[in-house]
């Protein structure tokens, strides 16, 4: 709260009080609200776009807008805006608004940023689509993952759906394959990309082969009758194979192909590109959910290859989703869910282990003279679960999401050459260069458990990584008893959120578990309320590189007042103030006949409400808070009350009234005695003005019109005579601070009413100069 400066001057006997500045906190017609902040708007849509881009960013007036490019969600220290940000790599720009202790939801844009070189083929990659329905929210859904699309590639030569068309597990719903077809029809069409190309291959949910070949145009799948067949992309070979029957014809096939195409000396230094539903073992993510070893063996002579798998649903922000050894390969993610580690989540007011996460991802992929370019797409990655906190399964709903189109990770390079050895000697996507760096807290804030209506949540700022931080491990320790607390194992870790868009600055991570660690599962509560505990908090990146520890302690269930108490402290000197400016309270201060309240009745219940604020902590009140949000709404609700009480309380200045009793005391002294009608009128002025100098809550016009009829009855008597004295004007000097000065001394006999009226408006004029300026 700022601090309240008061000026004070005795002259003659009486409290004078000048140049008091305006008191902060009120009401303004320019400051932001802060209940409710509105979102940075930036002037250069999402998409791609050819060369460094200058994004110029706007917020409402009064606000603040801090931006990152990483991925991670603004705070109050990210990068201030004061121009235009430059955006020279694919990056997704996220930006918040602040006014205050407000903020308002972040602005997310994903900008694929590219050279003015066109690529020699591009095409996109998804996969599990998962289409069994034409329910709106789904046709809602793909209409705005094709907008993304559009705006990043608005012609691609080909769109590879590559297995998991749709959810059949049984081999009985080939008449399902009609949603993802009409989709993918009108989705172009409305697009404009009615000339892309589609290609699909074959995954476990898509039937059977022959019953999934029947529901598509035969240019969509124009296998030879076991589901794998050869095409080319933008004049590159290509390859679509059947993971789901992979056997000896298929691996001959296979093999001889690609061993003529790196014979040929016009092909062998040629991108091969091979798209089967099913990862191979030890490639992406260590082949998680893999299968086909021989497959791997198939392709393992030839560098030059990109195998583009999915069915694993392992989402492709992890950096482990692109591996290179004997050949590339590449996990294209999936377009219904996505997966990561079997992990703790958080399910309202319990963690439960879960792998699924509610996020959409697809690839991109462009050919150039002397690389391929794969950037990584987020159709859906908004905070959420694929489960709700009962165990059911439902999520993306409500589209467009505010993550659509922005960037799940930095673009993969693999570079080309001449040779399938020269490609080779280009890989960096190997075990050798895996990423050693660890996770570090640098300037993070300290962690903090807050109480909640739903139980304690520890409040984690996280760790800065070179890439991303991936989890977290959080043990208790109950320091009375010196056990572990039963909460999480040293081995068990917490998802940190990172394929979220944008990455939150702070996890919010309830300090109890589901029981048996299932969503839907009981809440069971493992703290006990009252006990000191000491936290160890290590972060992970997906490579396992380990934090160091950072280690605090807290007691369960105790409320941090330390603001709430602040708070107070500041506001109770102003009620203080108010209540006896009203008279509510005695006795008086001298410096609160410096002070007037615009509206009596708006400021006692401002007051009454603020006290309803200072004892929402006290034991025995009813409405006693039992949550930190409980105690920050009460905070933040006696700073906004506190500001509006400062905005009734308005500075008047008595210096000219105190000034001009003193100046005329000599003419009222000769007035006694005199029955003219100048006399009684200047002992009656000066009566009032007397009076109204003891007088509290005196609002300024009525100040200023006692002074000026005190002068003007004092020149008026002088002008009849005989009288004695002088009449002295306050000047418009001051004293350095705004107080007045002791004025200019004129004979009163020489004033005529009308030139001291003049010369008192001329100083009430200079001071309001003053106060304004």
């Amino acid at each position: 709260m700022p601090t309240r400066r008061l000026a004070v001057l005795a002259l003659g006997g009486a409290v004078l009080f000048a140049g008091l500045p305006a008191l902060t906190g009120a009401a303004s017609a320019s400051a932001v609200s802060v209940a409710a902040v509105g979102a940075p708007n930036a002037d250069l849509p999402a998409g791609r776009h050819i060369g460094t881009q200058l994004v110029t960013l706007t917020a409402e007036p009064g606000a603040t807008i801090r931006y990152t490019l990483d991925g991670t969600e603004p705070t109050a220290s990210s990068a201030l805006y004061v121009g235009p940000v430059e955006v020279s790599a694919s990056a997704t720009l996220t930006a918040v608004a602040f006014a205050g202790a407000a903020q308002s939801a972040p602005l997310s844009r994903g900008y694929v940023i590219k050279t003015a070189e066109e690529p020699l083929a591009q095409f996109a990659v998804m996969s599990d689509i998962h289409l069994s329905s034409d329910a709106p929210d789904l046709v809602a859904k793909w209409q705005t993952y094709f907008d993304a699309l559009q705006r990043i590639a608005p012609h691609p030569d080909a769109i590879i759906s590559n297995g998991d068309q749709i959810n059949d597990n049984n081999h009985d719903t080939a008449a399902d394959h009609r949603f993802p077809r009409a989709m993918l029809e009108q989705n172009l069409a409305r697009t404009g990309m009615s000339d892309t190309r589609v290609l699909m291959s074959f995954g476990n949910h898509d039937d059977l082969v022959d019953r999934m070949a029947g529901q598509y145009p035969r240019d969509w799948f124009p296998h030879t009758g076991a589901g794998y067949y050869e095409t080319e992309l933008g004049g590159f070979p290509a390859f679509v194979v059947n993971t789901e029957a992979w056997n000896a014809t298929q691996a001959s096939w296979l093999y001889g192909r690609l061993s003529a195409i790196s014979a040929d000396p016009a092909t062998q230094g040629s991108p091969v590109f091979v798209f089967g539903h099913r990862p191979l073992p030890g490639t992406v993510w260590d082949g998680a959910q893999s299968s086909n070893p021989g497959l791997k063996s198939n392709l393992s002579d030839f560098p030059q290859v990109v195998f583009f798998s999915g069915h694993s649903h392992l989402n492709i922000t992890d950096e482990r989703s692109i591996h290179q050894d004997a050949f590339t390969s590449v996990n294209d993610g999936s377009m219904s869910y996505e997966e990561t580690d079997t992990m703790y989540q958080s399910f309202g007011a319990g963690l439960a282990k879960e792998y699924t996460i509610p996020s959409a991802q697809s690839v991109l992929v462009e050919v150039y003279a002397d690389r391929v370019e794969i950037d990584r797409i987020n159709y859906a990655a908004d905070e959420g679960r694929t489960y709700d906190d009962q165990g059911r399964w439902g999520f993306q709903k409500n589209p467009p999401f505010a993550s659509t189109g922005t960037i799940a990770g930095p673009t993969w390079v693999i570079g080309r050459g001449a040779t399938p050895a020269a490609v080779k000697e280009r890989f960096i996507y190997t075990a050798a260069n895996r990423n050693t760096i660890a996770p570090a807290w640098g300037e993070a804030a300290q962690p903090t458990v807050r109480t909640t209506a739903t139980g304690l949540v520890l409040n984690l700022p996280q760790a800065a990584d070179d890439q991303y931080v991936k989890s977290y491990a959080v043990t208790l320790k109950n320091l009375a008893t010196g056990s572990t607390a039963e909460f999480l194992s040293a081995g068990d870790r917490i998802n940190a959120q990172y394929t979220q868009s944008p990455r939150p600055a702070v996890l919010r991570i309830p300090l109890a578990l589901r029981a048996g660690g299932k969503v839907g599962g009981a809440i069971d509560p493992t703290l006990t309320l009252g006990a000191e505990y000491e936290a160890t908090v290590v972060a992970y990146d997906s490579y396992a590189n380990a934090s160091a520890p950072r280690v605090f302690r807290f007691t369960a269930g105790v409320l941090d007042r330390t603001g709430f108490d602040a708070a107070v402290a500041a506001a109770e000197p102003l009620v203080s103030r108010v209540e006896r400016v009203l008279g509510d309270v005695t006795p008086p201060e001298r410096d609160d006949f410096g002070f007037a309240v615009s509206d009596a009745a708006t400021a006692r219940d401002l007051i009454v409400a603020l006290r309803v604020q200072f004892g929402i902590l006290a034991p025995v009140d009813a409405r006693a808070a039992t949550t930190q949000d409980e105690v920050d709404a009460a905070t933040a609700e006696i700073d906004r009350l506190d500001g509006l009480l400062q905005a009734q309380l308005v500075a008047v200045d008595r210096s000219v009234l105190a000034a001009t009793i003193e100046s005329t005391r000599k003419g009222v002294a000769s007035a006694v005695g005199d029955d003219r009608a100048a006399a009684r009128r200047l002992r009656t002025a000066d009566e009032a003005a007397r009076a109204l100098s003891t007088r509290l809550n005196v609002p300024q016009p009525s100040i200023d019109a006692a002074a000026a009829e005190l002068a003007a009855a004092a020149a008026a008597y002088a002008s009849v005579g005989p009288g004695g004295g002088t009449v002295v004007v306050p000047g418009a000097d001051t004293a350095g601070d705004g107080l007045a000065a002791t004025g200019a001394t004129v004979p009163v006999i020489a004033m005529s009413a009308g030139a001291a009226l003049l010369a008192l408006g001329g100083v009430l004029l200079a001071r309001r100069r003053r106060s304004l300026s």
